[in-house]
């Protein structure tokens, strides 16, 4: 049987997202344009992967999402070259992966033998996995993990297009057995973001304190999560039915600009000041449904910055090298991390609200130490 492993649990998670966290609250008023110039349709697809990502950092507070950082291009490297398959385990049958997928900031392989025959690797910090030995459905909120969910706060006309009944949304405290992959505990998540208005931008999401481990961001190598998005309650917009809504709103090169109609993951670690190092990754829901795949991270591929009032100021892995990690956040996405409200002048009440809302399990979310 597998389990979570309480000593190698780390926390990724960021905490102080004011329209998004669970902090709650709304947002300031934005500069006029939401969506940076740099995140236009210049990021690419990989038309030979299922893999469609893009890079931008995570919006992690409840700024408007012009304060979002630019979005680099997530073009494939070398034209979406693939790197060799790299097992996991040397064992016959054991859990291992296909050729990755690499892309300028990431890679994703998918997953063979889920689960099977998974044990902790040296030099590893695992903010959550299971493996064999370990205790099943196991509490996270012992392991200073939670979250928040918005679509509970009783307002039933900001969350009426939602596809589920609000407690859907929420962050359950102990891990679960997934029969999908061997056993294994995982955290089961229905991540939600808004598309129109930032209020609230990001419905619910889930974070970590890790301050007591003392890791640094200059410790880090990569960050390394094994996922599955399930196709039962994913519900993605395409870009095309965002701009038939918002048709008499922003013009359709602005949606094209902030979203692909993917499933977007907005990941951000955090000092528990203004420091961060954020990351979006995308991946295309209709050729990796129902699969497990493995995203490796590249820590010195994060964008990292500091925000104060939800003014960023670019930073580099150099600077927040001895910096001290507290959290870690999850969130649900658009590409860009954007969304339309800062285009639509005048905002009023009366303007449509459509939500992303992606259906996943996390299995391991792990650092791989230098």
């Amino acid at each position: 049987m597998q389990s979570l492993i309480k000593t190698c649990a780390l926390s990724l998670m960021v905490a102080g997202l004011t329209a998004c966290g669970g902090s709650g609250g709304g947002g300031k008023k934005p500069d006029p344009s939401p969506i940076p110039s740099s995140s236009s349709s210049s990021i690419g697809q990989s038309s030979s992967s299922s893999i469609v990502p893009s890079s931008s950092s995570v919006a992690s507070s409840s700024a408007p999402a012009s304060s979002a950082a630019p979005v680099s291009s997530s073009t494939p490297a070398s034209s979406s070259e693939a790197s060799s398959s790299i097992a996991s385990s040397v064992a016959a049958g054991s859990e291992s992966t296909l050729a990755a997928t690499s892309y300028t900031n990431y890679s994703v392989a998918e997953i063979e033998n889920c689960g099977v025959n998974i044990n902790a690797a040296n030099k590893t910090f695992a903010f959550f996995a299971d493996y064999d030995g370990g205790i099943q459905n196991q509490s996270v909120s012992s392991l200073n993990f939670s979250g928040w969910n918005h679509a509970t706060n009783g307002s039933t006309t900001e969350w009426v297009n939602l596809k589920n009944a609000g407690n859907i949304y929420n962050f359950n405290t102990s891990a679960a057995v997934n029969n999908s992959c061997n056993g294994v505990d995982t955290i089961n998540i229905v991540l939600v973001k808004k598309v129109a208005d930032w209020d609230r931008q990001h419905a619910n999401g889930f974070e970590r304190s890790i301050l007591s481990y003392g890791y640094k961001f200059g410790d880090i190598e990569n960050l390394v999560l094994d996922l599955k998005i399930n196709s039962t309650k994913t519900n993605i917009p395409s870009a095309s039915t965002l701009k038939t809504t918002y048709a008499s709103y922003v013009s359709a090169a602005t949606v094209d600009a902030m979203d692909s109609g993917k499933v977007n993951i907005g990941i951000t670690l955090h000092d528990g000041g203004n420091l961060n190092a954020a990351i979006i990754v995308e991946l295309d829901q209709n050729t990796l449904k129902d699969k497990w795949v493995r995203v490796t991270i590249p820590v010195k591929n994060l964008t990292f910055y500091s925000e104060v009032n939800y003014v960023r100021t670019n930073k580099t892995l150099a600077d927040l090298s001895n910096v001290v990690i507290k959290r870690g956040l999850f969130v649900g996405e658009t590409r860009t991390g954007a969304v339309l409200r800062g285009n639509i002048n005048p905002w009023n009440a009366s303007v449509p609200e459509t939500f992303k809302e992606a259906d996943i399990s996390f299995k391991k979310i792990e650092f791989q130490l230098k």
